[in-house]
């Protein structure tokens, strides 16, 4: 089973570059069994925890688990991938 840790990025923020992101692990074979768009769910889940803790400094442990994102093939459980799912879904991300 392969997996992979990216650093978290303001940039994931945006859900275009989300997408972008997922699609180059995926087409280099970094990660496999997940969509791209499963990935970039999961890439921008992350971004929007640590930058919400970091600023309102609430929930400091969250940040500390949201930085690095951590990946690994067949992708996460089916609740914390619906979580991610909704947070894309509910929220309009940056330009």
């Amino acid at each position: 089973m392969k997996t992979l840790s990216i650093k978290v990025k303001n940039a994931f923020l945006s859900k275009d570059i989300c997408m972008e992101k997922a699609r180059e692990i995926i087409s280099k074979g970094r990660i496999s069994g997940m969509s791209e768009l499963q990935l970039a769910h999961e890439i921008y889940f992350h971004a929007l925890a640590f930058f919400f803790c970091e600023k309102v400094l609430l929930l400091r442990w969250v940040k500390r688990f949201a930085d690095p994102i951590d990946m690994c093939d067949g992708g996460d459980t089916p609740f914390r991938r619906f979580v991610f799912a909704a947070f894309w879904i509910m929220t309009k991300g940056k330009k």
